[in-house]
């Protein structure tokens, strides 16, 4: 007499895919959380003269906030930087947080607004 044996077929794809949709809804999950705030933003650029990947974090972040701004504003924007003044923002940035501590808990986005306006106006045309 010949015995059947059935083996179960585990299908790596399978596998994959329901790793991927657990990782998906945890990235949900995780989204929902506050967004950064004037902390984070003085933690990374402090140390941007001395750690490259800070550097890179914090230019980064500053120029991609300083495109959308002068996108969504249409060029109207409440500050205006030069290619030298990208350079320096970190430094203006961080100054800015330190002498006001109040935006350490404020978004972001705010502090940006507040710090780049305040040391990079733009010049008024006449």
């Amino acid at each position: 007499m010949r015995s059947i044996v059935i083996k179960p077929r585990r299908s790596a794809p399978a596998i994959l895919s329901i790793l991927a949709g657990l990782f998906l809804v945890m990235d949900a999950q995780a989204g929902a959380l506050p967004g950064k705030n004037g902390s984070v933003l003085l933690r990374m650029c402090k140390s941007a003269d001395t750690v490259k990947m800070l550097s890179v974090m914090c230019h980064s972040y500053l120029d991609g906030y300083i495109d959308a701004a002068h996108h969504h504003d249409k060029g109207k924007a409440a500050f205006c930087l030069g290619d030298n003044d990208r350079k320096t923002a970190p430094d203006k940035l961080v100054a800015w947080i330190e002498a006001h501590p109040e935006s350490l808990t404020q978004p972001a986005s705010e502090v940006l607004q507040q710090a780049l306006a305040r040391h990079f106006p733009c010049k008024r045309q006449k």
